[in-house]
């Protein structure tokens, strides 16, 4: 037999005059692509939805799990940026499960945001009523267009650097592509210091140490004046290694 539980509901008070009233509640079965929310999840969970979503927009479960995650946790401008990214990708398809999606999560919403997504599916789904905030994946510089998406074009002073876009992986857990942009940054512009002490913390936070070796090495090469960040973590690895040596040696 299958079971089913209430993923998310409202009242019949809760509605307006001109929301559709059939989307009250939805059910799902149980489904391991929905039943998470009872069991103890990593730490990153919400970051690894967020960042299948930044991949691969189009698979509706993922934003799905987004959203009810969201509700579930009480993260309201999270759920507003997971909202915002489903209406974005879903480009003025989709009614049903957009209103689905909006209505149920209206207890959690704050009145303005509820009345911003409001306003955007009765006025044909235009996409500048629609503002996300610092956790939206497709709001951010881009605007929906037929082709789901369109990058807004910016002048060059205003595009990231090397040192934007490696703290852009980092936040997404990217570590080893926020490594490769800062090494292949250092070797291109050796004198930006920020540059180094980024990149040694993410050796240090790793214990990247074959990756710190070779870097070094290259660094050393190069015809700029190796900042002391890189010795002062050279002698971290390797009183670490000599610790791990005495430790076999007992």
């Amino acid at each position: 037999m299958t079971l089913y539980s209430q993923l998310i509901s409202c009242s019949d008070e809760q509605n307006k005059a001109n929301e559709p009233t059939e989307f009250n509640m939805f059910l799902l079965s149980d489904s391991e692509a929905f039943c998470f929310t009872d069991k103890k999840l990593p730490d990153n969970f919400l970051k690894n939805l967020v960042l299948l979503v930044a991949r691969k927009p189009k698979p509706l479960t993922t934003h799905i799990q987004r959203i009810y995650h969201c509700y579930q946790t009480n993260l309201q401008e999270q759920l507003l940026a997971a909202l915002v990214d489903l209406l974005v990708v879903l480009n003025s398809r989709g009614k049903a499960i957009s209103w689905r999606m909006i209505i149920g999560t209206k207890s959690k919403l704050s009145g303005e945001h509820y009345k911003m997504l409001q306003r955007f599916m009765s006025e044909d789904f235009n996409v500048a009523l629609l503002a996300g905030n610092q956790y939206s994946v497709f709001t951010k510089d881009l605007i929906g267009t037929g082709n789901l998406v369109q990058q807004i074009e910016t002048p060059a002073k205003q595009k990231h650097g090397p040192l934007a876009l490696a703290h852009d992986y980092i936040e997404y857990s990217q570590l080893a592509e926020a490594k490769d942009i800062l090494e292949k940054a250092i070797i291109n512009q050796p004198h930006r210091l920020k540059l180094h002490q980024c990149l040694l913390e993410l050796y240090k936070s790793t214990l990247d140490t074959s990756s710190f070796i070779k870097m070094f090495n290259i660094v050393a090469g190069l015809d700029v004046v190796m900042p002391n960040d890189w010795h002062t973590l050279q002698a971290f690895f390797n009183e670490r290694n000599n610790e791990k040596i005495n430790a076999k040696a007992l």
